[in-house]
């Protein structure tokens, strides 16, 4: 299985039609695919991906210290810490 990879540069021109139907089947029936051909610098597209990541770590560790709670977990039988001789 492969997701569906659409190439931009046919989006203008006699491929039209085409193109906007594999971009809306890509959408409607995998819910992403991937764009090549569209012209974004690699350089680019590589430090947006730095910076999302960075954003959602940073948003994970903060959620994760404000709804974290101490757990209070009942004792049914006292602890024998003694050791066995």
């Amino acid at each position: 299985m492969t997701i569906p990879v659409i190439d931009f540069s046919k989006l203008n021109g006699e491929e039209r039609p085409t193109t906007m139907s594999q971009i809306a089947n890509g959408c409607e029936e995998w819910g992403f695919f991937q764009l090549v051909n569209h012209g974004i610098p690699v350089d680019l597209l590589e430090r947006v991906k730095m910076v999302s990541s960075e954003c959602y770590k940073q948003e994970r560790e903060d959620n994760f210290f404000k709804n974290s709670a101490p757990v209070d977990l009942p004792i049914t039988q006292p602890l024998n810490l003694q050791p066995n001789l």
